[in-house]
Formats: C-alpha cells, sequence, structure tokens
C-alpha cells in the first residue's frame, strides 16, 4: 500500500487583482510533492489572517490539476469593506513596510496508489505560513471600485 504523498508549500507572491468586478488579493502559491511523483489532484482550502489582529480576512480554495513534482496555482481572494478598514488602520501603524498577512493550508490530495488505482486521503499537513502585503499592492487595491465601496475607505494621500 502507497502512503500519501507528502507536499511542500510556499508564497510566491501577493498581487493585487484588478480584472475582477471588485477588487481582489491574488496569492501565487507553489505546490510541490517532495518525492517528485505525481498527482492527480488536490482540493486545497486557504484561510487568510490579517496577522498583527488575528483579523480573519478569508477562506477560500483552489482545485490544483494534474501535476508531476511541483506546479504554481493563484489564488483569488475577495478584499470586502470591512476588511479594508481593518486593514487600512494596520497599514497606517506600520508605515511603507506593508501588511503581514497570516496563511493556513490543508486538504484533499489524490494520488495514484498501488497498480495505478486512485488513492485518496486528507493531506498530511496543515502548512502555515506568512506573507507581506506591500503597500503599493493595498493602494492598488483600494483604488478599484468595488460593490458598496465608500470613499472614506481610500486611503489619503498627504498634502504637501
Amino acid at each position: 500500500m502507497n502512503a500519501r504523498p507528502e507536499l511542500g508549500l510556499e508564497v510566491l507572491g501577493v498581487e493585487a487583482g484588478t480584472a475582477a468586478a471588485a477588487p481582489v488579493l491574488s496569492l501565487r502559491v507553489g505546490l510541490r510533492r517532495l518525492d517528485g511523483g505525481p498527482v492527480q489532484c488536490v482540493l486545497l482550502t486557504t484561510t487568510v489572517t490579517i496577522a498583527p489582529a488575528g483579523l480573519s480576512w478569508a477562506r477560500g480554495g483552489a482545485t490544483v490539476p494534474t501535476f508531476h513534482g511541483g506546479t504554481e496555482l493563484t489564488l483569488t481572494l475577495p478584499c470586502r469593506n470591512g476588511v479594508r478598514a481593518a486593514a487600512e488602520r494596520h497599514l497606517r501603524a506600520l508605515g511603507d513596510s506593508g501588511v503581514p498577512l497570516g496563511l493556513a493550508f490543508d486538504g484533499t490530495v489524490f494520488y495514484p496508489g498501488e497498480n495505478g488505482a486512485p488513492r485518496t486521503g486528507q493531506a498530511p499537513w496543515r502548512h502555515e505560513t506568512t506573507a507581506l502585503l506591500p503597500v503599493e499592492t493595498w493602494r492598488v487595491l483600494t483604488a478599484v471600485p468595488g460593490p458598496g465601496r465608500h470613499e472614506a475607505l481610500r486611503e489619503e494621500e498627504p498634502t504637501a
């Protein structure tokens, strides 16, 4: 009987998704099978918090198609008004460094077992990591209009 594959994960980038109807945060994620073998599918779930306050940002997911060794994917998370307001307070407090995000990943992995028979199981990890939401990315997000968008949430430019 084949054991579930060990998976590794890393956040490769944080970007503003500006093509959507409402602002979204795009996380580029690298996913790999540590022994380099095949994976038929991963149902990946992600929980994102604004790290300084532990404020819940979003819970999202993605279906990762077949890969051998490793792959990259993009997770998109909505940027709702309540999250914008909370992040704005932290952004002002942190200056130009950005907003630290806490990310937790888990999921279900589908992989070939003995004689190629399909097998499935919970991914044998709960991966937690951090990523920095850069100030410039935040400014792009807050400039994108969205449903129920209020001018008061837009970061004010300093006047000289």
